[in-house]
């Protein structure tokens, strides 16, 4: 299957994440510190322990961009973040999305705000829909049936849904008319940079992140 080319969503330089239980092609972005490595501004004890505030991870409230032109067939706000990140609250978030969750019918659609959060979907010209998910609650910009362009700020990162930190999770569906048939499709990004092992950036053309690694928009570049 060809991948469809789109921009790299985020500014700044984030951790390329494929937890368990994740699609093959769908990714979830944390944003890292100037050290390229730090995520969050606390310790191991405190994430054990008594847990981080929300807004202590670098991702937080970060801008969230239309990776395409196109136009919003879902913008779904009001569900509530999750303050605090703790293990025990990481464990249970990971087990509920990956084996306990069913989309509940609300009137004809399905509400999947309990474990996708707060989200926009937006439809390429070409039938293709990219999903941005567990955004920040009040931060989402945009409507339904509204045009965005590419590089458009939709929302803010966020921790709602069953998320088990502040992040953005992305993936493209061949159709979102049906959610329960609905494909996630294989993606590529038009161009980024990825940090190297020496720190430096190497440019990146037409190009998929290996988990673990560090990437970035192009410098002087919206996408």
């Amino acid at each position: 299957m060809t991948n469809t080319t789109i921009a790299f969503p985020l500014r700044a330089e984030w951790k390329t994440l494929k937890p368990p239980g994740h699609h093959p092609d769908a990714l979830d972005f944390m944003k890292v510190g100037r050290d390229g490595r730090e995520l969050v501004t606390g310790n191991l004890l405190c994430y054990v322990f008594g847990g981080i505030a929300a807004p202590r991870f670098h991702g937080w409230s970060e801008p969230v961009l239309a990776p395409f032109d196109g136009v919003v067939v879902a913008a779904e706000d009001g569900w509530p973040d999750h303050t605090r990140v703790h293990l025990v609250g990481t464990v249970t978030s990971w087990f509920q999305a990956t084996f306990l969750f069913r989309p509940k019918s609300v009137g004809t659609k399905l509400d999947i705000r309990p474990n996708v959060g707060n989200h926009v979907m937006i439809r390429s010209g070409s039938g293709v829909v990219a999903f941005l998910a567990h955004l920040r609650c009040g931060s989402v910009k945009v409507a339904a049936g509204q045009q965005v362009v590419t590089g458009e700020t939709v929302g803010e990162v966020g921790n709602s849904g069953n998320s088990t930190a502040p992040h953005l999770h992305l993936n493209l569906f061949d159709q979102v008319d049906d959610l329960l048939r609905a494909k996630v499709l294989p993606l590529t990004f038009r161009r980024y940079e990825k940090r190297t092992p020496d720190n430096s950036w190497e440019s990146v053309e037409n190009g998929v992140p290996r988990p673990g690694e560090v990437i970035r928009s192009p410098a002087r570049s919206p996408a």
